[in-house]
Formats: structure tokens, C-alpha cells, sequence
């Protein structure tokens, strides 16, 4: 389908909506049947069939996703904090949306920010690298040439005093893991939830820990990177570590990555009554999501509107402000 006859149906797939989706109607996107934001989905369903409520939960991609929302042929998809901005100022993937697009994304609503992607830092153990600072004089792996992360890394690099130092290798993670197997990289970026597969993979061929930039920077951090507004150092607690990789990968106590929250939206049509039930349903059983996966045990009320780009929906901020969030 081109964008423009997506732009041409978008004004029809709404009105046939009439502006509001019935509960049985309504359809998660998620970014694939492994990604942790598809997997909250599945439980959410679970959880909503037993509230009454109904969800059907497919894979498109986050780009695919969102036109998708926007175009009303699905009701609810992620997408990073920043990167919905994106959507709205038709930058980046969406630099080639048409305007009718771009005014599809900015009715959508957000519901709660997820901890998914996270920047990790993982090093040797036998490096000698336990602290980010101490990344100096290694040669570090800082992802794909010309990626983002290599530039929020490089940052980090500056703001821990390391920059001048740090031999600083832009490689893809895969590869940059190989050279450590083989002792010629030290340390590298890699980019994921927890667990991580390659990590896990690595972690079976060599000793690993997990290097955390200084938490006291964050700020510093914020103010430097473009949007740093909605960037985060996400804690992970030790025993969830501990817990995903059996113990193969250490950390000195809570590691810390920098990622930004991964947004579940909402077409703003989407009736507020459903909206309510779907965000209730959903906190008042968060432990059946916090026990579906080490990644899904981060979602928690605490960080669930921390730094998040969009406007709530009307219907979950009803809820927020029912349990005091708001």
C-alpha cells in the first residue's frame, strides 16, 4: 500500500471507526512475537478477557505500527518517546509520511511508558573494568557505523572524563562480542532487553559484567543529547540480572543502562470508558505481567509516566488520578 493511498483511506478507516472502537474491536500492534512490548500484549489480553474486555494482539513493526494507528487498523502500538516525536514532525522513519499521516499520529494518546530496549555495557571480567570510567584505554565496540547509540555513547565517553582515551570501534554488537571471545575488543554496547541472547550466548564462551554509567550524570546526560528530555538510565535491579543469566554475568549490585520509554499508545478515538477499564485491568494485575518475563518484571507504576512524549488519554489519566499518580 503507497503512502498515498494510505493518506487517501485514512479520513474513511476513522469515520468507519465513528470515532469510537467497541471492546471486542480493539487490536494491539506489537514490534514482533519476541519483543517484549508484544508480550505484554498477549498477557494485557489475557488480562483483559478476564475484565470483560477483549484484545487481539498481531505484529507489525513499530513504523508499520504506527501507520497502521494512524490509519485506524489498529488501535493500540509502541513506540519510543522520542521517535513519536518523529512520527509527528515527519523526521526520521517518517520523514516520507504525507501530512494526513502526521495528523493521524498527533491525535494518538499514550497510556504508559515500558522499559524495553535498554544500552548495555558489557565488558571481560578479566579487563579490569568495573567502573564506566575505567572503559579508558580499552578498546570499546559502540555500535553500527553512523548509529545513534554511538553517538549517546560517545557522549557518555565525555561526561565521564574518558573520551580522549577510549579506543572507541564503530561495529555492530555481534561482531564486537566475537572479538572479545577472541581477547581482541574489551568491552562493547549492545543493545536489548534482559536477557539479551547474545549476552546469554556470549556469556557462555567468557566471563561478562555489565558496566553502568554513574547515575549521578543523568542530568548532565539529559542536557547534552538531542531530546535528552526523554532519556533515561533504567535501573535493573542485581537479582534480576542474577536471574536471566543464571549467574553468568555480573554486576556490582543494580546495573543501570540509558534508554528512553518505549510508549504504549492509543488512537485518541478510542473511548475513554475503554481506555479506564484497559489501563485498570491492566495495574491492578501487574504481577501476572512482572511474572511473564525478566523484561516485563521492570513495568512498574513508578516509571510508568516517567518521560513520556504524548499527551495521556483521557481514559488512563482517569485511572492515574483515581490511585493519586496524577
Amino acid at each position: 500500500m503507497t503512502f498515498t493511498y494510505r493518506a487517501m483511506i485514512l479520513s474513511t478507516a476513522i469515520a468507519m471507526s465513528g470515532g469510537v472502537a467497541k471492546a471486542q474491536d480493539i487490536i494491539f500492534s506489537g514490534v514482533s512475537t519476541t519483543s517484549d512490548d508484544y508480550q505484554l500484549g498477549v498477557v494485557w489480553s489475557g488480562i483483559a478477557r478476564e475484565a470483560g474486555l477483549s484484545m487481539t494482539v498481531v505484529e507489525n513493526g513499530t513504523v508499520a505500527g504506527m501507520r497502521k494507528a494512524a490509519l485506524g487498523e489498529v488501535d493500540m502500538v509502541g513506540v519510543g518517546a522520542p521517535h513519536y516525536l518523529d512520527a509527528v514532525d515527519g523526521t526520521g522513519s517518517y520523514s516520507e509520511d504525507p501530512e494526513d499521516l502526521r495528523e493521524g499520529y498527533k491525535t494518538m494518546k499514550a497510556i504508559l511508558a515500558l522499559p524495553v530496549g535498554m544500552a548495555q555495557y558489557v565488558a571481560r571480567s578479566d579487563a579490569g573494568i568495573e567502573s564506566f570510567k575505567d572503559l579508558a584505554g580499552h578498546k570499546v565496540g559502540i555500535g553500527r557505523p553512523g548509529g545513534n547509540a554511538g553517538k549517546v555513547t560517545e557522549t557518555l565517553f565525555q561526561i565521564h572524563g574518558i573520551a580522549d582515551s577510549v579506543q572507541a570501534q564503530a561495529i555492530e554488537y555481534g561482531p564486537a562480542l566475537d572479538q572479545m571471545a577472541a581477547s581482541t575488543m574489551d568491552a562493547t554496547l549492545v543493545w536489548g532487553s534482559i536477557p539479551t541472547a547474545v549476552i546469554d550466548n556470549a556469556s557462555r564462551q567468557m566471563e561478562l559484567r555489565f558496566v553502568s554509567p554513574d547515575p549521578t550524570t543523568l542530568e548532565e546526560f539529559q542536557s547534552t543529547i538531542t531530546n535528552g528530555e526523554y532519556y533515561v538510565y533504567q535501573r535493573v535491579p542485581a537479582d534480576v540480572i542474577e536471574k536471566a543469566y543464571e549467574g553468568r554475568v555480573a554486576a556490582d549490585g543494580d546495573a543501570y543502562f540509558w534508554t528512553f520509554p518505549y510508549q504504549i499508545m492509543v488512537r485518541g478515538e478510542i473511548d475513554e470508558e475503554i481506555v479506564y477499564q484497559l489501563t485498570k485491568a491492566l495495574w491492578e494485575n501487574i504481577q501476572k505481567v512482572n511474572d511473564a518475563s525478566a523484561g516485563l518484571s521492570l513495568v512498574n507504576l513508578d516509571e510508568a509516566l516517567t518521560s513520556i512524549s504524548a499527551e495521556l488519554h483521557p481514559g488512563a489519566a482517569r485511572y492515574y488520578k483515581e490511585i493519586g499518580r496524577m
